[in-house]
């Protein structure tokens, strides 16, 4: 089953449903700056403030610290699907690092340059092969994960990249949240508003979005103390559960085969 893994001052499993949550892991982790999941290998990746990696098996349920060098500048994690049915992590720091052994938390610059553009992201998101990023300095990027293509600034200068919280990929769509939300041409950048006009979602502001993840067509959204669902099909926002989620630092959708 698929459930929402919230990582606030502890980290809770949460039903997509109706917003029932078990604590599933009762350390600290009020420091947390970045959480991604690898779905081939089934273990979340958490980076913290204090300069560490973690690592949480979900189906040992154990928490692992597996580096204690330079993760305090990492504003974002991703997970890239490779061409062996796997998947390679990449983390947004003070460079682009290509985390080539998760067990052990090694890394490489995958880029070897752009080192002043990557502390500056502000969220990131996979669509194929491809990162998008954006960054505080209103900038969008793509990114491709095999080296073949050099990094791509997207969109025009006008865009207010910078306030964009979370990006999402559904259905190959990127989706992003910014003060409006947003879907996003993955070729060029251009942006068109994702509400139809006159709707009252529309004129909803995501100013305060924490972390946003993916289940099929619906995307979860911590938005100030709420926990949100948006139905990417029919356009429509549910509030799933209110309960002080201010403090969350990530969320991840997780496959678990027990919720108790």
């Amino acid at each position: 089953m698929t459930k929402l893994l919230t990582i606030c001052r502890k980290i809770y499993l949460v039903s997509p449903e109706d917003g029932e949550y078990k604590e599933f892991n009762s350390d600290d982790w009020t420091t947390t700056t970045a959480a991604a999941l690898i779905p081939s290998t089934q273990k979340v990746y958490i980076t913290t403030s204090f300069n560490n990696l973690w690592e949480i098996s979900l189906n040992e349920r154990e928490a692992r610290k597996i580096s204690w060098d330079g993760w305090g500048t990492c504003n974002a994690l991703v997970a890239v699907p490779n061409d062996e049915g796997g998947h390679k992590l990449f983390a947004f720091c003070h460079k682009l690092w290509l985390v080539d052994d998760p067990d052990k938390g090694h890394c490489v610059d995958f880029l070897g340059r752009f080192t002043d553009v990557w502390t500056r992201v502000n969220a990131a998101a996979v669509v194929g092969y491809h990162i998008f990023a954006t960054t505080s300095a209103n900038n969008l990027w793509r990114i491709d994960s095999t080296g073949h293509e050099e990094p791509k600034k997207l969109g025009g200068g006008s865009d207010n990249w910078s306030t964009c919280r979370a990006l999402v990929e559904v259905d190959g769509k990127l989706i992003a949240f910014c003060y409006g939300l947003w879907e996003v041409n993955i070729h060029n950048g251009d942006s068109t508003p994702f509400f139809d006009d006159g709707s009252d979602d529309a004129k909803r502001s995501w100013s305060n979005i924490k972390s946003a993840t993916v289940i099929g067509h619906n995307i979860y959204v911590i938005a100030g103390s709420q926990l949100l669902e948006l139905d990417t099909i029919i356009k429509k926002v549910r509030e799933v559960n209110n309960e002080n989620w201010e403090f969350t630092k990530a969320i991840v959708a997780v496959e678990i085969s027990q919720f108790d």
